[in-house]
């Protein structure tokens, strides 16, 4: 059986892998109903019933509120698959780090930085979908922190 830390490790970049994938089929589905898609994606199961696709470039959908109204929230979910990309792949590389040296680190505070990095990256998303602020705010800066605290508590590590 592995250590708490490596446990926690595993656990925390499933949790978040799943998410991601969570949040990239939300963000398929709302580009397929702002006609975001590829042309020849018309055909797929997801496209029956929605806009004509084109990339969200048909100047006809210009004038439908529903059309503008279906692409603002498809941004919102673009901009949220992007925030993942940015974040979470890097703090997989400093938490992983830490499991790497784990015989040299504190791993009380390595596995509280990597619980509390993957619950506030949860709710960031809620926050982000659901277009509360400061909350999102918050979920990001208290993220960041947790991320820090993990880099810290390695750097340390490799000096004990």
């Amino acid at each position: 059986m592995g250590s708490s830390v490596l446990q926690t490790y595993v656990v925390c970049t499933a949790v978040l892998y799943l998410k991601f994938l969570r949040v990239t089929m939300i963000q398929a589905k709302k580009t397929f109903e702002a006609g975001g898609r590829a042309p020849e994606d018309k055909n797929l199961p997801l496209a029956r019933g929605r806009p004509k696709q084109t990339y969200g470039m048909d100047p006809e959908a210009e004038k439908d509120e529903k059309i503008l109204k279906a692409r603002e929230v498809e941004h919102r979910w673009r901009c949220i698959v992007q925030n993942d990309l940015e974040s979470i792949p890097l703090t997989l590389v400093v938490f992983g780090i830490g499991v790497a040296i784990e015989d040299r680190i504190h791993p009380t505070v390595q596995i509280g930085a990597m619980a509390t990095y993957t619950t506030l990256r949860c709710f960031h998303t809620v926050a982000y979908a659901k277009k509360l602020q400061p909350h999102r705010a918050w979920c990001w800066r208290l993220g960041v922190v947790a991320v820090v605290v993990g880099a810290v508590n390695a750097v340390v590590g490799v000096y004990a």
